[in-house]
């Protein structure tokens, strides 16, 4: 008996299995159309805003910072350096020969004229002048008597006078003997600072002996040396401004006290003395300095500050903020010092200038004024590492 199939079942099998795959074909493909869609629109509103940032940035313009031009002095001066010494420096010696028992004073220490600075062994000089002192007393009430003698003409003229040398010249011994030993204790001749100590405990000392180096602080000075075509700048009188590393951001103020009359052949340069002011002994010998010597004062001068200054070509310029836009404006300049420049043309008093964002404005440019003390200008971020954080 032979079997035959049933091909009626086999051709309603294959009809649906090629009607699952058409829906399932279809339905992805409406999918991806769908994303399709949401991409371009999510673009598209990503450059609108990106646009409409834009267009608020430039509305608002550049941050910037500003400062209102002045009126104030400012000073043209020479400069010069030199090193500070002290108008009176002076050496200590001893008097006299002897074995030193104290030193009284250190380095540094102030002293005052007429103060012990050292002591030498005074024990047999204390003898001495009391040995003298007694001698002479002795001859004083001898010589009393003999004033008797002498006057009831019991006594020479000759042994008279004879008897009065010998008080005196014991008189004498007496008194050098109570200065050797006031000798033996070292005395300063001035005030002043001590500079330097030479002598220790125990030294034996002669008159040759220096012990120590004195300086007065009150006085001080420092020579500059002036091209003698710029003496006619300089005058007797005259201010100085004295900076120095050692005391950063401080001013300390002289005048001209001394012009040397003559020139130096070999160098040119004339020599000029200043005197210091003694600003709380803060200044000291040794220093080294620069001196501003001020030869001209304007009193009522149009100053901007230096920051603000943007160079182009070599000529300096500001900004000029008016109506929210900032004008590059070409200056003359007159005076300056270490801040401060004097405008002869460009700018006048109460004009408002760029002194923070100026670096890359351009002219004509809107900008937004802003308070505080500055600009901040965030940090650029890694882009490494914002993309790993993003993938983490």
């Amino acid at each position: 008996m032979r079997i035959r199939p049933h091909t009626a079942d086999f051709d309603w099998g294959i009809r649906l299995l090629l009607l699952a795959f058409c829906l399932f074909a279809f339905e992805a493909c409406g999918k991806g159309e769908a994303d399709s869609d949401d991409n371009k629109t999510g673009e598209a509103d990503s450059t609108k805003v990106e646009k409409d940032g834009d267009k608020k940035k430039v509305e608002e313009g550049v941050p910037v910072k500003v400062s209102q031009v002045g009126v104030g002095p400012i000073s043209d001066y020479v400069q010069h350096t030199s090193t500070i010494e002290a108008e009176e420096a002076i050496d200590v010696y001893a008097q006299m020969s002897g074995l030193v028992s104290e030193v009284l004073v250190e380095e540094g220490d102030h002293v005052t004229e007429g103060q012990i600075l050292v002591r030498m062994v005074e024990d047999e000089l204390r003898l001495g002048a009391e040995e003298a002192r007694v001698n002479y007393q002795k001859l004083v009430n001898s010589f009393k008597r003999s004033q008797g003698l002498f006057d009831s003409n019991l006594l020479s003229r000759e042994d008279y006078e004879q008897r009065k040398f010998s008080v005196e010249e014991a008189r004498i011994r007496w008194e050098r003997s109570k200065l050797s030993l006031d000798h033996a204790a070292v005395r300063s001749p001035a005030e002043g600072v001590i500079a330097e100590r030479m002598v220790k405990l125990g030294d034996r000392i002669a008159p040759s002996s220096k012990l120590y180096s004195l300086v007065d602080l009150k006085n001080l000075i420092a020579q500059v040396h002036v091209p003698g075509r710029d003496m006619r700048y300089i005058s007797k009188g005259q201010t100085a401004e004295v900076r120095t590393g050692f005391l950063p951001g401080e001013t300390f103020t002289g005048h001209v006290e001394r012009i040397s009359p003559v020139v130096d052949p070999g160098s040119g340069t004339v020599k000029v003395t200043l005197e210091l002011d003694a600003a709380g002994y803060r200044l000291r010998p040794g220093m080294f300095i620069t001196a501003h010597i001020v030869t001209a004062t304007h009193e009522m001068a149009v100053l901007v500050p230096k920051k603000a200054i943007v160079y182009d070509d070599g000529f300096p310029h500001v900004f000029v903020v008016s109506d929210s836009t900032a004008t590059r404006v070409r200056l003359e300049i007159g005076f300056e010092n270490s801040e401060l420049l004097e405008v002869l043309e460009g700018t006048k008093k109460g004009d408002r200038i760029v002194v923070v964002g100026q670096n890359g404005l351009r002219n004509k440019a809107k900008v937004r004024v802003i308070d505080g003390p500055g600009l901040r200008i965030p940090a650029k971020q890694d882009s490494t590492n914002e993309e790993g954080q993003q993938t983490s």
